[in-house]
């Protein structure tokens, strides 16, 4: 779902929820139009004025995704994750991006990945979703770095022209650190609008 998909659903749910629409109601309003679980937790925040906190329990919690509660422990993990990154917290290791890429796969409706995924063609799912957003993405291998002072081998950098904010890079020594690093930032600030 693009933002501006999402910005036409939330608009259209605010004036349903100004004229008394419950938060359950919208919760159930929300999933059926398609809205991924942790952009309904932000609409939630939104369109009722709660903590973050209370939007996770009761838009996880709802049954209306009650499949998620049948998902891996490390995929609710990964939730908890990205709701932190949706605060402005980052991750302090590198492998916790990783497992919210795996996370994303099946908040944004697409087939589910291995949680120890490797290699480019494992997350072109989730390039090919920015990329119909507008982001340019870049992935890079530099063999001429062996230096101790070099940079890392491998970039990656993703930006949406025109949107100065939009821009995210990693140069990392792990290919998949910098795909995942790049691709969880930038679904945070793209994907929860």
């Amino acid at each position: 779902m693009s933002s501006s998909e999402y910005a036409l659903v939330v608009n259209a749910l605010r004036a349903r929820v100004q004229a008394g629409l419950s938060m359950d109601e919208s919760i159930v309003v929300l999933q059926e139009q398609g809205v991924p679980i942790v952009p309904s937790m932000k609409a939630v925040m939104d369109l009722f004025g709660v903590s973050l906190d209370e939007a996770k329990q009761r838009v996880a919690g709802h049954p209306v995704w009650a499949g998620m509660s049948k998902a891996s422990e490390p995929l609710h993990d990964a939730l908890e994750l990205l709701a932190d990154a949706m605060k402005g917290r980052p991750f302090r290791k590198a492998h916790l991006y990783r497992a919210a890429v795996t996370a994303l796969f099946p908040l944004l409706g697409l087939e589910p990945i291995a949680e120890d995924w490797s290699g480019l063609d494992a997350v072109l799912p989730l390039i090919e979703r920015m990329r119909q957003d507008g982001a340019v993405v870049m992935v890079k291998w530099d063999g001429e770095r062996k230096a101790p002072g070099d940079a890392p081998p491998y970039t990656v950098l993703a930006s949406v022209p025109g949107r100065a904010n939009m821009s995210f890079r990693a140069d990392l020594p792990v290919l998949e650190d910098a795909l995942a690093r790049v691709i969880v930032e930038y679904a945070v600030k793209a994907w929860n609008p």
